[in-house]
């Protein structure tokens, strides 16, 4: 053969080798994306007039009889993800082991502090998933065997260290476990400190019913220092697109052990809470009519004569907008030093704002309840229709107030209902 032909051969030779190495990487599972050159050694030899041998070589492997197309030979290979001997693994990271030209014969995965974590393989035995979620500064360990066609085995070893913060942060429910509660209760959870990856927190959130997916959303509102301690905490609430169904079973699942809030901050536990959707009891308070009206479930079943706030100042309107029944208090001192009085008890008093509105007994306005607005923000009822409310109402029981001139704001507590729904997604962090 003349130089010039064995030169055409070998320019042919090398090119079906690239092709050949392509289709031998693709082979291996993603070897050529998830190994090192330093991992595999794939090694040429062209002999003029010759077709070019390929040895493919794995560090710290015994070849095993499993061969591709052509021939070669393949070592049985072990892939985790993350890779063995990373640092700094978040809690909640997923956690896998693959065997390549093998099956996973066994498997465990143990903590520095003596705690093995459940897995699971997939039906073919080639893949372990971890069930379990890592802790918090932890070096884990992965002890096992895998074990080729030819029942040649290969052991599986490798560590991982989990990320150690210096603190972790609380989340609470302001909503109470096996509680009953209106249509017009949110779902509210406060941080014992600030959030910034909202994204990654709210991924971390579930609400479910026994009624199937209800539309909602959750919505960040503004952090706030919310004890009055000096300490800005997030909060994040969700809320039907409309009014809960009545009679609903709800579960929430916050799964935050293991989230990485941003600013060094990481979340210190799960929580969950189970509550249920009373009856549909919904209050139409229509200030210009002296009146406020009660329907159960679509049924009118209380209309009583009451007083509102005057409306010729703006300063002792009732609010317009969605309030919500937040407490409940037999008897309430009122205090208000702008108006020049404190330390007037109240009976029957149902809060339905953090800013001073209640619906609640005042029997020196009976002469005004149901003909004029007098009071100074609150609804105004005579003793006995205060108790007769007092009794049926239940947190979360929405009070509908209109046509008073000044509108509810966000300095409101619970102010999620002034939003219409695409104005409340668009508060959601996803």
């Amino acid at each position: 053969m003349s130089l010039v032909s064995w030169l055409q051969t070998t320019r042919r030779t090398r090119r079906r080798f690239i092709g050949e190495a392509a289709a031998l990487a693709s082979a291996l599972g993603g070897v050529a994306s998830c190994a090192t050159p330093a991992d595999v050694v794939v090694t040429q030899t062209v002999t003029p007039g010759q077709s070019p041998e390929v040895a493919v070589s794995v560090p710290g492997r015994s070849p095993g009889p499993t061969t591709l197309g052509g021939g070669v030979a393949v070592a049985v290979h072990v892939v985790a993800s993350p890779s063995f001997g990373s640092r700094d693994v978040a809690p909640r990271a997923p956690v896998s082991v693959t065997a390549l030209n093998a099956t996973i014969s066994e498997l465990t995965l143990i903590g520095s502090d003596g705690i093995a974590l459940a897995g699971q393989l997939d039906s073919a035995g080639t893949t372990w998933k971890l069930a379990d979620p890592l802790r918090y500064g932890q070096t884990y360990t992965f002890v096992g065997t895998a074990t080729d066609s030819a029942g040649g085995t290969t052991p599986i070893a490798g560590e991982l260290t989990t990320v150690n913060p210096a603190t972790t942060t609380e989340a609470t429910f302001v909503i109470d476990e096996g509680g009953t509660f209106g249509v017009g209760q949110p779902i509210v959870i406060v941080f014992q400190g600030q959030v910034t990856n909202r994204a990654a927190a709210e991924a971390a959130l579930a609400v479910t019913t026994d009624r199937g997916q209800i539309v909602g959303s959750w919505g960040w509102l503004q952090d706030e220092d919310i004890l009055g301690d000096g300490t800005l905490r997030s909060q994040v609430h969700w809320r039907p697109k409309e009014f809960w169904p009545a009679n609903t079973a709800v579960t929430v699942e916050a799964n935050l052990y293991g989230v990485e809030y941003g600013s060094g901050g990481w979340g210190r536990a799960d929580i969950v809470r189970h509550f249920t959707i009373g009856r549909a009891l919904i209050v139409t308070a229509d200030v210009n009519s002296f009146r406020l009206k009660v329907s159960v479930d679509g049924q009118q079943i209380r209309d009583y004569p009451v007083s509102y706030g005057m409306n010729s100042d703006p300063e002792r309107q009732t609010r317009s907008g969605i309030h919500l029944v937040q407490g409940k208090y037999p008897t309430f001192s009122m205090c208000n030093p702008r108006f020049n009085y404190c330390g007037v008890d109240v009976t029957w008093a149902v809060r339905i704002n953090n800013n001073g509105e209640f619906i609640h007994e005042n029997d020196t306005t009976i002469q005004y309840q149901g003909v004029a607005n007098v009071s100074h923000g609150c609804v105004n009822m005579s003793s006995a229709n205060a108790k007769d409310f007092y009794d049926m109402a239940i947190l979360g029981d929405p009070v509908l107030v209109s046509n008073t001139g000044v509108d509810m704001t966000a300095a409101d507590y619970l102010y999620d209902w002034i939003y219409g729904y695409e104005a409340w997604k668009s508060l959601s962090a996803l």
